[in-house]
């Protein structure tokens, strides 16, 4: 994912870390909010937790179920509550996961309070000088309120797609580095092209099992078999 990574170097982490004259000439301001969006188990958590570890940064990390109440004006209290813990930190990440349960768009068959609770949490993010950047994960981006996705707010996306070949390949090394096995390299290539469709989450739960059923066996190595059966 060398493009995203780079896309996100240059539009998030260069405009928080650097004082740079170049971006201070053209008043570049660094974003409040970036979503992530794209299929399951293609790893948008892990993204977020990367940026934060790349800022340095306290990192608050929760679903949009953690915010969501059953009850009358709860859940934007706990709007509230969340940006408040944030004001504790210097600078903070705050990473949200299913944000469309949270700010889906607010026709006129949602209840009040899921408007209320919207507009909170877009009030929060008009902030003009934030100590937090918001990172938050979709796998439906449709369904998010128009107002969330414009200018100053979510304005920066990135699709978190499936692994290409190199990056399943990638992935399958990863795992498998610390495990004792018999694959050459041949294999690798072999069963980064067999998993084509595979999300990363995939590629790391074959290798679990693959390697469950070898301990099951007593085996002294993993084998290509092994993976093989669970592709």
């Amino acid at each position: 994912m060398d493009d995203l990574k780079a896309n996100i170097e240059r539009s998030v982490l260069r405009p928080l870390t650097r004082i740079d004259d170049a971006y201070k000439r053209f008043n570049i301001s660094p974003p409040n909010g970036i979503l992530l969006h794209g299929p399951p188990g293609t790893g948008k958590t892990h993204f977020a937790r990367a940026i934060a570890g790349e800022l340095g940064h306290p990192y608050l990390e929760l679903s949009a179920g953690d915010i969501k109440s059953r009850w009358i004006n709860e859940s934007t209290e706990k709007v509230n509550q969340l940006f408040r813990e944030a004001a504790q930190f210097d600078r903070c990440v705050i990473f949200i996961d299913e944000i469309d349960a949270l700010l889906a768009g607010r026709d006129s068959d949602l209840h009040r309070e899921h408007a209320q609770v919207v507009n909170e949490f877009l009030a929060h993010l008009d902030d003009e000088d934030p100590n937090f950047l918001v990172i938050a994960a979709t796998n439906r981006v449709d369904l998010l309120d128009e107002a969330a996705t414009r200018r100053g707010r979510f304005d920066q996306q990135y699709e978190v797609g499936l692994p290409d070949e190199a990056a399943r390949e990638a992935i399958l090394r990863v795992r498998l580095r610390e495990l004792p096995t018999d694959l050459d390299e041949g294999d690798y290539a072999t069963l980064a092209a067999q998993t084509e469709g595979h999300s990363a989450a995939d590629i790391v739960g074959m290798v679990e099992d693959a390697a469950m059923d070898a301990a099951e066996r007593d085996a002294q190595v993993l084998t290509r078999e092994d993976l093989r059966k669970r592709v």
